[in-house]
């Protein structure tokens, strides 16, 4: 009888630890590797690391920031989406991850919508339209009609083909009508250099560069990227106001392989709506010219899904291709 029950016994914590073991592990159980697809320093770095500092100690393990740039964001995002889908590895993504690299290449090392899992959407980051203050407009109607005036004559300058401050530029001028001869830089701040000097006369980028040296005279602000105008910045109308349905922000997310598990997408993204709701967060990408945003998966999906639109007719319409 005794050796019946310790037989039983044994069995029963068998089957315990049997059980115990197919029990998944307490996520996170390691640092996690947030991949940012750029070089140290831009925008999408700081706001990694922004977040990072406040995320960590809510997850219970340090986040690393790993910097993988190339070829538009693609090395980045190749990393990431051949990664185990655990929840220690995830990206910052940008809207060449998703939105314009399908069509700005003719292959991808990953699947650009079966690739990855949206966890949340992190900020939007929205462009202005900047002119020398040597062009004698004011508005972003002075604009359209000194350009048609004179074809030929205005260049604008981007960070390069494909960018954000490229494909807004073509965005704009297929709504107005209108040319410009398109002048890539390596980067936003050597574009600014010859915007200031007057070598190239215009440039739709990013408000944190542009904003001191229209502060400072040196350019003249026309309009802002985003559909209304920003609560930050309301003397600045919207270029939408002249050209309806006009939008060219940077969409930023955070995701992650595709698969990842139900639970550990949940704790994500709960943390990270929790960050962004912190009023020195805000403050910060105030400062930075950022909105920050948050969400569920399914909106920031439904975002992608209506920014991938736009852009592949952008792209089709002006040619743009990077291989």
């Amino acid at each position: 009888m005794m050796r019946r029950s310790l037989l039983a016994g044994a069995a029963l914590a068998g089957c315990a630890a049997m059980g115990a073991q197919a029990q998944p592990a307490a996520y996170p159980n390691r640092p996690i590797r947030w991949v940012v697809p750029f070089g140290a320093g831009g925008g999408a770095d700081v706001m990694a690391r922004l977040l990072a500092e406040e995320a960590a100690p809510r997850l219970g393990q340090p986040i690393v920031i790993e910097n993988r740039p190339g070829q538009a964001g693609v090395v980045g995002a190749a990393h990431v989406a051949q990664s185990a889908p655990d929840g220690h590895s995830i990206l910052i993504g940008t809207p060449g991850v998703q939105m314009t690299n399908p069509f700005l290449f003719s292959r991808l090392p990953y699947d650009p919508v079966h690739g990855f899992s949206l966890i949340v959407q992190l900020a939007q980051a929205p462009n202005v339209l900047v002119v020398h203050p040597s062009l004698p407009v004011r508005d972003v109607a002075g604009l359209i009609a000194y350009a048609k005036a004179n074809p030929d004559r205005l260049s604008f300058a981007s960070t390069g083909p494909g960018s954000t401050s490229h494909l807004g530029m073509e965005l704009f001028m297929s709504q107005a009508g209108l040319r410009m001869e398109h002048v890539p830089y390596r980067s936003s701040a050597q574009g600014l250099i010859d915007l200031v000097a007057g070598r190239v006369q215009v440039a739709n980028d990013g408000t944190t560069l542009m904003m001191p040296p229209v502060l400072e005279g040196q350019l003249r602000v026309l309009g802002i990227s985003t559909l209304q105008r920003s609560a930050d910045m309301p003397e600045v109308p919207a270029i939408a106001e002249t050209l309806p349905g006009f939008e060219s922000s940077s969409l930023l997310y955070l995701a992650g392989p595709a698969g990842l598990p139900p639970a550990v997408l949940a704790r994500l993204n709960a943390v990270f709506n929790e960050v962004l709701r912190l009023p020195r967060i805000r403050e910060r990408f105030r400062a930075m010219g950022t909105i920050p945003a948050g969400g569920t998966p399914e909106a920031l999906a439904a975002a992608i899904e209506e920014g991938r639109a736009k852009w592949r007719q952008v792209i089709e319409r002006a040619g743009v291709r990077l291989d």
